[in-house]
């Protein structure tokens, strides 16, 4: 299965996947920075890890951005969030 993982974000920037102008951008390794309603899109269901309808929301997506930006240890350490924690399946 593919993976989408989060390493950080950019501010002022396009979204590579819808061309977007975005305030915030969420930067993937593989896709490249796109906004949190287009990573929310392209990642699949799992109601084991969110409730409702599967999926994080676009505001999670950009706070998730903006953890991991301070890095690994700033995120287990202040919200217990573990490097899994990034990475989303692809639909």
């Amino acid at each position: 299965m593919n993976t989408l993982s989060i390493t950080g974000y950019t501010r002022d920037c396009n979204c590579e996947h819808c061309g977007r102008p975005l305030k915030l951008g969420v930067v993937t390794p593989e896709k490249g920075t796109i906004g949190a309603d287009c990573f929310v899109r392209l990642i699949q269901r799992d109601t084991k890890r969110y409730s409702g309808n599967g999926k994080p929301s676009a505001e999670m997506v950009k706070q998730y951005a903006l953890i991991i930006a301070k890095g690994l240890e700033y995120a287990a350490r202040q919200y217990g969030y573990r490097a899994s924690s990034f990475v989303f399946q692809t639909a």
